[in-house]
């Protein structure tokens, strides 16, 4: 009984010594955890601050931003006016020295006639549809006679597993084929069928409207074309005058120099000569006589063809 009692002192001592040993290993690791907790709130902290620091900074450049481009904006407005006096400086000297003075607002009675007829042409051709509606009819056409399509397929293929169900055995080959067919199809011609309905009368609007534009293309073919030859005619002439002017070293009218400078520029002078031919064809269009805004005033009400043609002119003179 001794020695069996001492056996088991024995071995819980070797069990507590083990024990101690794990206690002292986890004491150690609650340690290192300790260390880290405290390590990963100087790391938060440390984040913390710097964030407050970034927001700073952010905030510091957002008001450098907006220091720096309102020094741009007032840069550009004094770089207009100063080319604004530049440009009248160069047409009194340019006057004073003989130089003749461009006739771009005296309107030639042949141009109003050929500016009416664009008009004419311009309103015609607006009462059409656009390719893109024209197209977006012929889809919706297009999708019809699809879902017609597919529904015909499968009900042919409906009809001929049916013929073949009716005439070949239960048991054979044939029959066991066209009974898959037949449980395929009859749902998709259905469901197709159904799509079909759905679709037919956007369908058959969307042709009608294209029968419709179709005949009123026939009628107003020739107007159309009138229009387009007298704008490009009347776009010719108006620029064989502005050439002129220019060659001649004319002085210009001050609203074509507010609106686009004394001379052509270096490089992209083609887009130049056709802005200013667009913009003289506006004024005879229009009647405009305004001597110092080039397009005139802003049409107060909405008139398809001139507030669009103001508007892209408009955007077009920006860039110069």
């Amino acid at each position: 009984m001794n020695e069996d009692y001492g056996y088991q002192v024995r071995r819980l001592e070797t069990q507590a010594g083990g024990m101690e040993s794990e206690l002292r290993a986890l004491r150690s690791k609650l340690e290192e955890a300790e260390d880290l907790e405290h390590e990963l709130h100087r790391v938060r902290d440390d984040l913390r601050s710097f964030e407050d620091d970034l927001g700073t900074v952010r905030g510091e450049l957002s008001e450098l931003d907006d220091d720096v481009r309102s020094d741009i904006r007032d840069t550009e407005q004094a770089l207009k006016r100063l080319t604004g006096r530049v440009q009248a400086l160069e047409a009194h000297l340019l006057a004073a020295g003989g130089a003749p003075l461009a006739d771009l607002d005296t309107v030639d009675p042949q141009w109003k006639q050929l500016a009416q007829s664009a008009a004419r042409g311009w309103n015609a051709r607006s009462g059409l549809l656009t390719e893109y509606q024209r197209d977006a009819h012929r889809l919706k056409a297009r999708q019809y006679e699809a879902a017609l399509a597919e529904r015909d397929e499968h009900r042919d293929k409906v009809m001929q597993a049916a013929g073949i169900l009716a005439s070949t055995p239960r048991s054979s080959r044939e029959f066991k084929q066209a009974a898959t067919d037949f449980a395929v199809s009859r749902p998709l011609a259905e469901k197709h069928d159904q799509r079909a309905r759905k679709l037919a009368d956007t369908a058959e609007s969307a042709q009608a409207a294209l029968d419709q534009d179709d005949a009123l293309r026939k009628t107003k073919t020739s107007l159309i074309e009138q229009g387009e030859k007298a704008e490009r005619k009347l776009n010719w002439l108006l620029r064989g005058r502005l050439a002129d002017a220019i060659r001649d070293r004319a002085v210009l009218p001050m609203w074509f120099v507010t609106a686009l400078g004394p001379v052509p520029p270096a490089r992209k002078t083609q887009e130049w000569m056709e802005l200013a031919a667009q913009v003289l064809a506006y004024r005879v269009t229009y009647e405009i006589t305004d001597q110092v805004v080039a397009l005139g005033a802003k049409p107060g009400t909405y008139v398809q063809r001139r507030t669009e043609w103001h508007r892209e002119l408009t955007e077009g003179l920006r860039r110069w």
